[in-house]
């Protein structure tokens, strides 16, 4: 009687095994999401003034969960100048472009969109090579940017991303407030980014 009741309870802890070890296997793992530095550079043509801004040299840190395409990313960028004529006078401005908020987007078969918001904010203007600092002079409101993938984007690599946006309203710009807003509000300004992976 005593061997025949081992003999089930060895049985019984056999199938729980068992069962066990199918539970386990059946279910998916579910790895971290991949994190890429990139070093980042680009440009955007400002329309309203005709001009381009170069992007960077800069840095995007970017996590994917490479199993759903979900991405995340933080791209930080320097301060940069655009030369320009206005009113037939030589001008340049210094511009800084600042991340507001997450960017997020997908990366699916070799390609990606992504979007987020950022503030931009004048720095200095001037004419003939001297430039007047400006405190405050900035958007009213965040820039929505939209980015998508020129060709196929590796992971691994980098790529390019293309797109365009608006720029809203800027306060607190002194005389030039009224003058910068007339040039450059509401016009598509395309926008390029290449991003190569950090080795």
């Amino acid at each position: 009687m005593h061997a025949r009741t081992n003999r089930t309870t060895r049985a019984a802890l056999g199938l729980a095994t068992a069962v066990g070890a199918l539970i386990i296997t059946a279910s998916p793992g579910h790895a971290a999401p991949t994190k890429i530095s990139y070093d980042t550079a680009g440009e955007t043509h400002i329309s309203g003034l005709e001009a381009k801004l170069p992007l960077g040299p800069g840095q995007s840190d970017v996590e994917v969960d490479l199993q759903t395409g979900k991405l995340g990313a933080k791209i930080t960028l320097p301060e940069s100048r655009t030369d320009f004529a206005l009113f037939g006078l030589p001008t340049h401005a210094k511009v800084r472009i600042t991340q507001e908020s997450d960017l997020a987007g997908t990366f699916q078969a070799g390609s990606v969109t992504v979007a987020g918001d950022f503030a931009i904010q004048i720095t200095e203007v001037g004419h003939f090579g001297a430039g007047i600092p400006m405190q405050n002079c900035r958007t009213t409101e965040p820039v929505r940017i939209e980015l998508k993938s020129e060709g196929s984007f590796s992971p691994t690599e980098g790529g390019r991303l293309t797109g365009q946006y608006q720029i809203p309203k800027f306060a607190d710009c002194g005389f030039d407030t009224e003058i910068i807003n007339g040039l450059v509000t509401g016009k598509d300004n395309p926008i390029a980014v290449d991003l190569k992976a950090k080795k």
